[in-house]
């Protein structure tokens, strides 16, 4: 069954991202550090007596090197036709809280979504301290250079997404029916709230912008029942689990007993396929296996894997 990944990224954005990590992000690398390890592998064992022996940011940079060796396009796009992965997203994030820095850069995203026509779309990032400087680049990206969305990541940019300052892109959103992607689950970041990304966060953007489109991305863990609370109310909000493992997203104890009891039920029009299996360091031949032991029905598991995002990012599959 063909398949929409909504939430993702290009290997070499990875390779880039934590090839030099900064501080801030050593809860990341040590979370998925022994994934990434296995993509080029190593064993788990192996990675743990290496960060005994090493620094672990210096580990890290030991496997991206081997990672850029092992992800070339030409790979990474026969992966995603393997498991019949007809789009997959790449969420061009735009970090960081300095709103004198410009704006990351969307004309690269923009070149590959060129280069490659029905293979990826893309997600502008927007950073409420840049201000109108990258709002003026969102919509540039959303009108001009084929962009199907915007990503936000408020745990980055220290603020909750009912934060006024993220108002203006609400509007434009609204305005050019253009879903946005949040970060709603927890963060790693030790100088940063653990609530920041909590789902309720998003109740007073979907009250203020009654045709905004809003996913929450990574399923609102640990607060699942909330999430699943906003969910039943707002007809605009949608919902992925990516970035955890899909066998623990079905397994019993782990917090995620009401997403998979609704996910067949109520809320099988809002539940996206979405992996971020590039993050988890995990192939996605693997996370689509543990997807298909998920016990949804045949057609619901047709929403999930593709109709509701096809309908959502307007991708006019047949």
């Amino acid at each position: 069954m063909i398949k929409i990944d909504c939430s993702n990224t290009l290997p070499e954005f990875i390779i880039e991202g934590f090839s030099n990590p900064s501080p801030e992000n050593e809860g990341y690398l040590k979370v998925f550090g022994p994934q990434w390890a296995e993509m080029v592998g190593w064993t788990k064992q192996e990675f743990f007596e290496k960060i005994e022996q090493s620094k672990v940011d210096e580990v890290i940079q030991e496997i991206m090197k081997e990672m850029e060796e092992k992800f070339s396009m030409d790979n990474f796009i026969k992966q995603l036709d393997d498991e019949e992965i007809v789009y997959h997203a790449i969420h061009n994030m735009d970090y960081g809280r300095d709103g004198d820095e410009d704006p990351v850069d969307h004309d690269y995203v923009a070149s590959i979504l060129a280069k490659y026509p029905n293979k990826f779309f893309g997600f502008a990032g927007f950073n409420p301290h840049k201000g109108v400087k990258s709002l003026k680049v969102v919509r540039k990206a959303l009108t001009e250079q084929g962009y199907k969305a915007v990503v936000l990541p408020p745990y980055e940019h220290g603020l909750p997404a009912n934060d006024r300052r993220y108002y203006p892109l609400y509007a434009l959103c609204e305005e050019l029916d253009i879903p946005v992607w949040i970060h709603t689950s927890i963060n790693y970041f030790k100088n940063t709230s653990l609530y920041i990304d909590h789902p309720s966060n998003l109740e007073q953007p979907l009250m203020d912008f009654k045709n905004l489109k809003i996913i929450a991305g990574h399923g609102g863990w640990p607060w699942v029942n909330d999430m699943i609370g906003m969910l039943l109310k707002y007809d605009n909000l949608y919902v992925d689990t990516s970035a955890f493992r899909p066998k623990y997203v079905a397994e019993k104890n782990t917090g995620w007993e009401m997403y998979m009891y609704y996910a067949d039920r109520m809320l099988q029009n809002k539940i996206l396929f979405a992996t971020d299996w590039l993050t988890m360091g995990i192939p996605i031949s693997e996370v689509v296996k543990e997807i298909e032991e998920w016990p949804l029905r045949d057609s619901v598991r047709s929403k999930y894997y593709w109709e509701n995002a096809n309908k959502l990012f307007k991708l006019n599959l047949a």
